[in-house]
This record gives structure tokens, C-alpha cells and sequence, in this order.
């Protein structure tokens, strides 16, 4: 993998060099190839040889002048490779010096290496013993130097990604195919369709120069994807990579917050349903069925009124239907039959016994959406775990568990939503208590400071953001004006 003193130091030069010469020799093979068509091939076109021999030598010399015209195209798409990979390489750079300036700029230092730390040197002695006993101003700058650092190994991969996609296409360009017409020499010739490539390489150059930076890497997870996905495209909106860590900060902070809040509430909710139900006996019922419960007692007490005047079908496939739900009634162990409520059926067992029609019906369109959202997170929190490689496990040991207890607690929360009873709900009350503690761990300083922090930034870098929004909203423009 190329390192950032290879990019920095990497004369691209002789690319554009090399294309010339590959164009030079397309121009001397065209002059060949006509020479051979006037004066050898021209002599199995007319009449004067004729017979088996002159059969054979018009297709022998036919697949010759095919050889030639194919090394012609060959070098051609060599040529243009070539050129793109010049184009590509030398805007890569750019970005990168650019990258480098600006963390400088932002009050960072970065060694040959491309290793960022922060630049005490700019502040005087004073600044320096006073910005080494504030806490908030040591977590500022050690988020600074990993986002920069980000920032650069990110710019650096670019170069990387560009030089493999060159590798490979010029690989591609020399492989000889099945050919045109006249073409004898299957898998050992030239490669007429070497345009192809080329044509395909062109057409994709500004898309990878724009995208190269949002393919997923290789020491990042899903989850961590998406999120820079997410930020970089807010960068590339507005032109203010400060405002797009912003957004980054606050939504993560939001997600985290609210992330706490739902398992430290299923955790309380399911308590106290279990408190319930080792107190008198109540069912436990799925998550999120409460207020379906409340309109269906309504409805099955009332004969007037707001409730008596909805169509049944219509509030049934809300809140889940009472008659479909008897479907998953069972024998206790005391010998008594016992008959579920919409709120308290289980899915399962419905299913088992009246098809997955019923056990629809008996869900509703309420408790329907949590099985689906509890499913879709427990989906995917396993895609996620399977990005994480040893190394990053070992590198980040908080995150991996808060992701794994993360997953867990879905999972948990997708059994308790399809089939409640005190089992389910206790393990989703443990799991979601180990899930808070988890992201207690992993973000301490996110759940403690919230957005208070964001909106201190805000404040100080106002002027700075609305520069930025100028900056890329002129660039947009310019970009979505086909006259530009």
C-alpha cells in the first residue's frame, strides 16, 4: 500500500511522457499496417494466385493486418490509461497537500510520515501550561488530531485505490480476447478490444475522483461507514469540513443519548412489568402494545361514542385483532385454557396454529412495525460485527462491545416484541442494561456533554461555517450549471 511520503514525494510526470510514447507508436504502427496492405496482403485480393495456397494466405495475411490494427488500439488505450492515471494521480495529490495545509492551518503539525499531532510550539509558555491542565481543551485536541489524521489516511488511500485501478485496467488492456474478424490468434495477440477499457476508464475517471474517498475501508466498520458517508457528503455540500464534523458530533451524540434512553426504558418498563406479574399474575405483554391495548378494551366496552363509530377491521389492523389472537391461546399448567389479548399473543404460536396470515392480523400494524425495526436493527448489528477484524477488536475493545451488546439487545428486544412472557422480557432487561453500560463506557464524554459542547462550537466558529457555506454553495452551483 502506498504510504503518504509516496504520494508527496511521487513525480506523475512521466505518465503523461509514456502516454506520448504509447501514441507515438499507435501513429508508427498505422503507417506499417498500411504498408502491409499495400504491398503483401494486396496480392490475395485479386486474381492472379488462386487454389488452396491462396486461400490459406488470404486468411493468414488477413489475420496479420488484424494484429496490427489491434496493437493500434492496444497502445491507443494504453495511452489514454495512461493520461487518466496523470489526471487522477495529480488532483489526488493536490488534495492531499491541501489536506496537509489546512490541518496546519488548524493548528497541527504533520511529520513526513503523515503522522498529525498538535503544534504546542505556536503557543506561548502560558497558553501552553494553561491548555495542558484543562481537560475540555485536551479532548478537543486529541479529536482534532484523529479526525486530521482521518482526513490525510483517507486522501493517501485515494492515491492507493486510483494506483490499483490502473494496475489493473492496464492489465486488462494488454489480455488478448476472443477478437474481431480475422482474428487468429485467440488469448496470444494483441487486444483489439482494448478500447473497451479505455472507454470504460474515462467515462468513470471524474466519478472516482469524486468518490474515491467514500469507499469503505478497510479498518472501519459498517456502522462507521455510513457515518462518515454521512458527514462527508454534508462536506461536500457546504465546502466546511468543520461543519461537517459538527454534524458528525451532534448526530452521534443524539444517537447515543437516545440509544441510552431506550435501553435504560426497556429495561424499566420490562421491570416493572415483571414486578406485575410475580405480584397478581399479569401477562406481559410485547413492547409498545400499550396504548393498542387501551383502544381495544375501549372498543370491546363501548357501544357508544367516538370508538363505537370506527370501522373494527380498521382499528383491528392497527392494534391487532382480538379473534386472530385467540388462535394462540394455550393449557396452563394449573389445567385452566388461557386466551391472549392482541398485546399478549404469541406470534409464534398463532403462526403454528393458524397460519402467518393470523399471526399478522394479531400483531397489527403497531406491534407489527417493532417486530420489523427490532429485526432490521438485530440485521444490521450482525453485518456490522462482521466488518470487525481482530485488530480493530483489539485497537477499540469499548467499541466492539458496546456494537455486540448493541446487537444483542435488538435481538432480545425482537423475541420480547414476537413472543412476550417473564423469559423474554428479563432477558431484554438484561441485555439492555448491559448495552447502557456499554455505551456509558464507549461515550462517556458524548452522554455527559451532549450538545451543550456543539453549540459552545457553534458560537465560536459561526463566521467560519458561514465561509464554508458560501465557499460550497458557489461550487455546487458552478457545478449544476451546464453553461459553467
Amino acid at each position: 500500500m502506498l504510504t503518504y511520503h509516496d504520494v508527496m514525494s511521487a513525480d506523475f510526470g512521466p505518465l503523461n511522457a509514456a502516454a506520448d510514447k504509447w501514441q507515438k507508436m499507435a501513429d508508427e504502427i498505422h503507417k506499417v499496417e498500411n504498408a502491409y496492405r499495400d504491398s503483401v496482403q494486396k496480392i490475395t485480393m485479386g486474381q492472379t494466385w488462386l487454389g488452396d495456397s491462396a486461400t490459406a494466405a488470404h486468411t493468414n495475411f488477413a489475420a496479420t493486418r488484424y494484429e496490427y490494427q489491434a496493437a493500434q488500439t492496444q497502445a491507443k488505450a494504453t495511452a489514454t490509461l495512461l493520461r487518466n492515471a496523470h489526471q487522477q494521480f495529480t488532483e489526488l495529490k493536490k488534495q492531499l497537500e491541501n489536506a496537509r495545509a489546512d490541518a496546519v492551518k488548524d493548528g497541527m503539525k504533520v511529520s513526513e510520515q503523515g503522522n498529525v499531532a498538535y503544534d504546542w510550539d505556536k503557543l506561548t509558555p502560558a497558553e501552553r501550561e494553561a491548555a495542558r491542565h484543562d481537560p475540555d481543551h485536551a479532548s478537543s485536541v486529541r479529536a482534532s488530531e484523529q479526525s486530521w489524521q482521518e482526513y490525510i489516511k483517507a486522501c493517501v488511500k485515494a492515491v492507493d485505490d486510483a494506483d490499483k485501478d490502473l494496475k489493473k485496467d492496464l492489465e486488462s488492456a494488454v489480455k488478448d480476447g476472443v477478437g474481431g474478424k480475422n482474428d487468429e490468434t485467440l488469448g496470444t495477440g494483441f487486444n483489439g478490444d482494448a478500447g473497451k477499457v479505455a472507454a470504460a476508464d474515462d467515462k468513470q475517471k471524474q466519478e472516482r475522483l469524486e468518490l474515491a474517498s467514500l469507499a469503505m475501508r478497510d479498518d472501519e466498520t459498517l456502522e462507521d461507514w455510513m457515518q462518515r458517508l454521512q458527514r462527508d457528503g454534508v462536506e461536500k455540500l457546504t465546502g466546511s469540513k468543520r461543519l461537517a464534523d459538527l454534524f458528525a458530533g451532534v448526530q452521534k451524540g443524539t444517537v447515543t443519548a437516545g440509544a441510552f434512553a431506550l435501553a435504560l426504558g426497556t429495561g424499566a418498563k420490562n421491570g416493572w412489568k415483571l414486578f406485575k406479574y410475580a405480584k397478581d399474575g399479569t401477562r406481559v405483554t410485547a413492547p409498545g402494545t400499550g396504548i393498542a391495548s387501551r383502544i381495544n378494551e375501549r372498543m370491546m366496552l363501548s357501544s357508544s361514542g367516538f370508538w363505537s363509530k370506527l370501522p373494527p377491521n380498521v382499528v383491528g389492523a392497527l392494534t391487532g385483532s382480538e379473534e386472530a389472537a385467540a388462535l394462540g391461546g394455550y393449557m396452563t399448567k394449573g389445567g385452566r385454557f388461557f386466551i391472549p389479548t392482541a398485546a399478549e399473543a404469541n406470534l409464534a404460536r398463532v403462526a403454528a396454529n393458524g397460519g402467518l396470515a393470523n399471526a399478522a392480523k394479531a400483531a397489527g400494524w403497531i406491534r407489527g412495525a417493532g417486530v420489523v425495526g427490532a429485526a432490521a436493527g438485530t440485521a444490521f448489528g450482525i453485518a456490522n460485527l462482521s466488518t470487525y477484524t481482530p485488530e480493530m477488536i483489539k485497537e477499540d475493545p469499548a467499541k466492539f462491545a458496546t456494537d455486540l451488546s448493541g446487537t444483542t439487545f435488538n435481538a432480545s428486544l425482537t423475541v420480547l416484541a414476537v413472543a412476550p412472557n417473564p423469559i423474554t422480557a428479563g432477558v431484554a432487561i438484561g441485555t439492555g442494561l448491559v448495552y447502557a453500560g456499554c455505551l456509558v463506557w464507549d461515550n462517556h464524554e458524548a452522554i455527559g456533554k451532549g450538545l451543550e459542547k456543539a453549540g459552545d462550537w457553534v458560537g465560536d466558529k459561526a463566521s467560519d461555517i458561514g465561509d464554508g457555506i458560501a465557499s460550497g454553495a458557489k461550487k455546487l452551483g458552478s457545478a449544476l450549471n451546464p453553461f459553467d
